[in-house]
């Protein structure tokens, strides 16, 4: 009888312990890419960091949504990935500058200008399985962490928040050469084109972009599909350059998407009936970019930073400045990062420094 009841209680043990051991088998593949993308986060230098984000990020889930503000998004981020645990938001006002270059020998490069208010950048490296590889950039400020606020980056809560890296990035480049960047124009008031079709918020369709377009033209036909609606009280439109050079501006103006194939793109709205094409005058900035690539239309990579150093904002009360300059080789899958308008110290990154 003894031996009857140890073998009960035995069996009913191991019975416990598998239920154990498969419940820890089941959190931790649901856990590990969330925690393995949390504790990739590295202080590279300065304000910059870098992220690997292991986890799946659920786009298809996402673009199906019919999200079309800020608050949506972080809203499905976070059931999606805290277990409906919410994180704070900012998405604030920004002013910046990008452009599309030859360069000599071949090939092509984009540089992009993101300027705002004080922040750290994380550099964000992304690989899903049925998308392409990219390197994006998000502002830490986004997500109220980083300078200026109790938690820094690499805090556990920074690093938590970051999970939602991959749908408030505001530039990139994926491994076949295409790049977006999202700008602010000077139209006051969020774009909601009401068109009838699905929803998607403008940091949401720069990640779609990257994992799915490989051509401006590609690019184009994606934006198509959607009602694409802004954020932060503003209006915003995208630069998309890819590997061929091809460079176009979209906008969303009274309730249509506007694509003007220009090299340049700043603050203001291009497809203003009132400019005809003729935008010199509208922001110096677009006039310095501008005016250099038509005088000189093949630029190095170091031609191409000093460009974005010519256009970068400096702050004065309070007003926004350049947080990063980034120049992104198109044919080579790689990155140049400046910070904080430190234009001396460069950092080159490619998928391997991940």
């Amino acid at each position: 009888m003894k031996n009857k009841a140890k073998r009960i209680i035995r069996t009913a043990a191991l019975s416990i312990a598998g239920l154990i051991l498969v419940a820890l088998i089941a959190a931790g593949l649901v856990l590990y890419g969330r925690i393995a993308s949390m504790m990739s986060i590295r202080h590279i230098d300065g304000d910059l960091y870098r992220m690997n984000y292991r986890q799946n990020y659920h786009l298809d889930k996402a673009l199906a949504a019919g999200i079309s503000t800020e608050e949506e998004l972080l809203s499905f981020v976070c059931d999606d990935m805290f277990f409906g645990y919410q994180v704070d938001g900012n998405f604030s006002k920004y002013g910046c500058a990008a452009f599309s270059s030859a360069a000599p020998g071949g090939g092509y490069m984009t540089g992009r200008n993101f300027d705002l208010y004080d922040s750290d950048a994380l550099c964000l490296y992304t690989h899903p399985k049925d998308g392409y590889a990219s390197i994006s950039t998000v502002s830490t400020d986004m997500l109220s962490i980083g300078k200026e606020y109790d938690y820094a980056v690499t805090s556990l809560y920074g690093r938590a928040a970051l999970l939602a890296a991959p749908y408030i990035g505001v530039d990139g480049m994926n491994e076949k050469g295409l790049t977006a960047s999202l700008l602010d124009t000077d139209h006051h008031g969020e774009t909601h084109m009401n068109n009838d079709k699905p929803d998607i918020i403008v940091t949401m369709a720069v990640r779609m972009l990257l994992d799915r377009a490989a051509t401006v033209d590609e690019a184009i036909e994606l934006l198509e599909q959607y009602d694409i609606n802004t954020a932060h009280g503003w209006t915003q439109h995208i630069f998309i350059t890819d590997a061929n050079g091809d460079a176009a501006v979209v906008e969303f103006y009274k309730r249509e998407m506007k694509v003007l194939r220009y090299p340049v793109c700043t603050n203001f709205t291009m497809s203003a009936r009132s400019l005809k094409g003729n935008y010199s005058g509208q922001c110096g900035r677009f006039d310095i970019l501008d005016n250099a690539l038509k005088e000189k239309p093949e630029n190095t990579a170091e031609d191409s930073m000093k460009l974005l150093e010519s256009a970068k904002q400096e702050s004065h009360n309070q007003d926004v400045s350049t947080v990063w300059s980034v120049v992104f080789h198109q044919n080579d899958f790689s990155a140049d990062y400046a910070v904080s308008m430190d234009y001396d110290n460069v950092y080159h990154i490619d998928p391997k420094n991940f």
